[in-house]
């Protein structure tokens, strides 16, 4: 066994594609919750350090990937616009979480179980 295993851990990186092309990951994941908690695409862009522009592009590019609104846009007047997640959103936020959670265990459990020489 490699003597020094016991600093090493293994990382995953999950994102879903749609005909080779990345459609959804752990950015898009990290817009569509700033969004759900500042409530609005420019406050959620202002947090997550992007211009409102790309991420009105990752939005609309996801919406147009899954063939559904994924957010309720609410024009702004004097006070500016709201969005809010739909619940096709919503689901999909959940669910990603769910299979990225699952994905690490997993990953976590196998290195465990292939490179543990007993003493951990």
């Amino acid at each position: 066994m490699i003597s020094q295993i016991n600093r090493i851990s293994v990382q995953t990186k999950v994102w879903l594609e749609k005909e080779g092309r990345p459609v959804f990951g752990i950015g898009k994941l990290g817009l569509f919750k700033a969004i759900r908690r500042e409530g609005s695409i420019s406050k959620a862009s202002k947090k997550m350090n992007i211009s409102f522009r790309r991420a009105w592009s990752h939005l609309d590019n996801a919406e147009r990937n899954f063939g559904t609104p994924l957010l309720e846009k609410h024009k702004g007047g004097k006070g500016g616009g709201s969005s809010s997640l739909t619940s096709e959103a919503e689901e999909l936020v959940s669910q990603f979480e769910r299979l990225n959670n699952d994905v690490r265990e997993f990953a976590a459990q196998r290195f465990k179980e292939l490179f543990s020489d007993g003493r951990n």
